[in-house]
């Protein structure tokens, strides 16, 4: 796995209520890619954008590879049940 693009955002309209800053990462581990995104108000977290991920060896690659480059606390996935990313224990890689 490597970092193959790191690419600063800033995602702001203050007219609808949102202002999101930071890192966009492109990560590669073969012919799979990984968008991950770290926030500025978020330090430590990892957002998985793509692919929508469910625990998977997969994963836990990425999980190891975020965790040791990134320093990585906590990451989140999308949760379809509810709509929204959550939280996913690093170990277990289940959600919280």
């Amino acid at each position: 796995m490597r970092i193959e693009k790191a690419d600063r955002f800033d995602d702001v309209d203050y007219g609808a209520g949102y202002e999101y800053r930071g890192f966009n990462y492109l990560i590669l581990d073969g012919v799979d890619e990984f968008l991950v995104r770290i926030y500025d108000d978020q330090p430590g977290g990892a957002t998985v954008v793509r692919p929508a991920m469910t625990t998977s060896t997969r994963l836990r690659t990425l999980a190891e590879f975020l965790r040791t480059e990134l320093e990585v606390t906590a990451i989140y996935l999308y949760k379809g049940e509810i709509g929204s990313y959550a939280q996913v224990d690093l170990e277990s890689l289940q959600f919280c």
